[in-house]
């Protein structure tokens, strides 16, 4: 069975190049603009791997990781930015976060957390 990834993102066309080359990769994708949303998609399905930008409007991946680890300490969620030295990703990993991954991001990075 095919590996299933959400990927939480603000920008559109980051989240739509992502759940293409993901989806072109044999895995299944959801999506989410709203890290709201997003959220509560990860907390209520059942993913391999969870994607989050870490600064979007009204919730930055700090946030969301910490609110989908407390309903799933088993979710696996790995943190996309342009900027990983900025504090919000030290505190998403310190809230549970597997890892980050640098904007722009090379698949393969992707790929090895989902084949760990």
């Amino acid at each position: 069975m095919a590996k299933k990834v959400l990927i939480i993102d603000d920008e559109v066309m980051v989240l739509d190049a992502l759940k293409v080359i993901l989806e072109d990769l044999g895995y299944l994708v959801d999506g989410y603009s709203n890290p709201v949303a997003g959220e509560k998609a990860a907390i209520e399905g059942e993913f391999d791997l969870i994607l989050s930008d870490l600064r979007m409007p009204g919730k930055n991946a700090a946030e969301v990781v910490k609110a989908i680890i407390e309903k799933r300490p088993a979710a696996r969620v790995l943190v996309i930015t342009a900027f990983p030295s900025d504090p919000l990703a030290e505190q998403a990993l310190q809230a549970g976060a597997v890892g980050l991954v640098r904007k722009p991001f090379e698949i393969s990075k992707i790929m090895e957390y989902l084949n760990s």
